[in-house]
């Protein structure tokens, strides 16, 4: 399996999966206001900052991710991130953040949720458990050419799990089927 994939959604949202250590982290890089930005997709990093930004950095530094910009005509130097890179915060003030109240997250959330409709969240959700459905379809058939099969635990442990992708796909898609006819209505 490669460091970094992508799947190019449509014109304006790129899906990128990226390994840092041993684990796969995701990300949408998204075209809104006439910029591409890059956002972290998975609960751990918006969480952990410092994690994030780590990252998002060797993201930045992967050559993979260079030329997948360059093909889709992305500038590198214009691409914004949903997280701030630079750690320009005193120690001390750090340190109170710990311990104070997460507003500044609430205002990023706020803004999130402010430019971005019930229907394209749960299509995100949707897009991110495709990525996951595939993934995994791919370690069944790795599985099956190595001569695994049903009566194999971990094979039937994976077809579980696609099962399971497959049956929240379906179920958020009726959630977003249910909303269809409020179409311009923000339900936050």
């Amino acid at each position: 399996m490669l460091d970094f994939s992508f799947e190019i959604i449509d014109e304006t949202k790129i899906n990128i999966q990226y390994k840092y250590g041993s684990e796969f982290f995701n990300f949408n890089l998204y075209y809104a206001n006439g910029e591409w930005t890059l956002h972290p997709f998975d609960g751990i990093l918006i969480q952990n900052r410092e994690m994030c930004s780590l990252i998002v950095s060797e993201l930045l530094r992967n050559k993979d991710f260079h030329v997948m910009l360059a093909k889709e005509k992305i500038i590198l130097s214009q691409l914004r991130t949903s997280v701030n890179l630079q750690s320009d915060e005193p120690d001390e003030w750090v340190a109170d953040r710990r311990n104070a109240d997460y507003s500044t997250h609430d205002d990023e959330l706020m803004d999130y949720i402010g430019n971005h409709s019930f229907e394209d969240i749960l299509q995100l959700e949707q897009e991110q458990i495709e990525a996951r459905v595939q993934f995994f379809q791919q370690i069944i058939q790795r599985m099956f050419m190595e001569g695994l099969g049903p009566e194999d635990a971990d094979f039937i442990k994976v077809q579980a799990v696609i099962r399971i992708y497959k049956e929240t796909y379906d179920r958020l898609g009726e959630l977003n089927d249910d909303y269809r006819g409020d179409r311009g209505r923000r339900r936050w």
